[in-house]
């Protein structure tokens, strides 16, 4: 019987910070993504790494393993890997016969997430800047302003 909560066990060394990335590679075999992002009649979004890097995948998220832990996300994430190879997947639930691989990240890894919203502008730019909706630090300024009554100055 597979346990779903069980991980792959740690490569080849022991990295302490290692994460275990799993998802599907969405790349073809000319190394180019293709993300239908919901526009209609138009063509979908590629993405297509530069050929000087060693490996890229663009890779469609579903979990993660960390510290001997298994964890899904919310709901699926793109991200752009640019280290490490793509393994078959075992651990947590992930069947390599369904097309799942993994990726060996560390924490400190860079990699890239696209975030694709399909909506009309209105939504997307004016409704996504009210208040409750915005980052926190846009609020700073707005903050310090009201800390004074509306004054530049303490006097």
């Amino acid at each position: 019987m597979i346990d779903d909560s069980v991980p792959a066990p740690p490569g080849p060394r022991y990295v302490a910070d290692e994460i275990i990335l799993y998802g599907i590679d969405l790349n073809d075999t000319n190394g180019v993504a293709h993300l239908d992002v919901g526009l209609v009649n138009k063509a979908d979004l590629q993405v297509k790494l530069d050929a000087g890097i060693v490996a890229g995948y663009t890779v469609l998220a579903y979990g993660y393993a960390f510290e001997g832990h298994c964890y899904r996300l919310d709901s699926t994430r793109i991200f752009v890997i640019t280290g490490p190879l793509a393994e078959d997947a075992k651990g947590c639930g992930f069947d390599k016969d369904l097309g799942y691989k993994m990726w060996r990240i560390t924490a400190s890894e860079q990699i890239l997430e696209i975030s694709t919203a399909f909506s009309d502008a209105k939504t997307l730019i004016l409704d996504s800047q009210l208040p409750g909706k915005r980052s926190p630090s846009s609020y700073a300024i707005t903050l310090r302003m009201a800390h004074r009554n509306g004054r530049l100055t303490n006097e």
